[in-house]
C-alpha cells in the first residue's frame, strides 16, 4: 500500500424524501487504490474485491491479487466475494435485509452505526472497505447507495 497519507474528503448529498421532508447525508472517505498504481498490475480494472481485501487485511495489492486469484478470481473480471468471505474465519457477515417502509443501510448511516472497526461493505456490483468510520475506495460512492451486507474483519487473524 502507498505510504502517502491521503486527505479525508466528505461525500454529501441532500434531497427530499418520499414524505416530502428534506434530508442530508454525508460520510468521510479517502480516495485510495490500495497500492494498485505501485503494484505489478497498475492498469487493473474491475478490481474492487482486490482493493478491499488489501485494505482490510493490510496486504500489498499484489498479495491480495494473488490470494483472490488462487480462490478463482480472473483478471479484470468480477469475483464472488460473498461466497469467498463465507469461508474466511476472519470475516463475520452482517446482513442488512430490506424492511418494508424502512430506508436501506447506506454508507452515511453505516459509518455512524459502526464508527470503529474494519469492514468490507457490499453494494450493487461493488465492494469497498471501511476502517474506523472512514470509507476507503477508489471513487466516491453516493451517500444513499444501498449496502446489502457487510463483513466485520478480525484483523488479528491471518488470511
Amino acid at each position: 500500500m502507498t505510504n502517502t497519507p491521503q486527505a479525508i474528503r466528505i461525500s454529501s448529498m441532500s434531497g427530499v424524501g418520499w414524505d416530502r421532508k428534506p434530508y442530508g447525508l454525508s460520510y468521510p472517505w479517502i480516495k485510495t487504490d490500495a497500492g494498485r498504481s505501485e503494484s505489478r498490475r497498475p492498469k487493473q480494472k474491475n478490481d474492487c474485491t482486490v482493493r478491499a481485501v488489501a485494505l482490510v487485511r493490510h496486504l500489498s495489492y499484489d498479495d491480495a491479487y494473488d490470494l483472490l486469484a488462487a480462490a478463482g478470481r480472473e483478471c479484470r473480471r468480477g469475483f464472488n466475494i460473498v461466497d469467498w468471505l463465507a469461508t474466511q474465519p476472519w470475516a463475520r457477515k452482517i446482513p442488512f435485509p430490506a424492511v418494508k417502509g424502512k430506508p436501506r443501510m447506506n454508507p452515511a448511516t453505516f459509518v455512524k452505526q459502526f464508527p470503529t472497526g474494519t469492514y468490507i461493505c457490499r453494494v450493487a456490483k461493488h465492494v469497498f472497505a471501511v476502517r474506523n468510520g472512514v470509507v476507503l475506495d477508489d471513487f466516491e460512492n453516493i451517500p444513499n447507495r444501498c449496502i446489502y451486507s457487510a463483513w466485520a474483519i478480525d484483523s488479528d487473524r491471518r488470511p
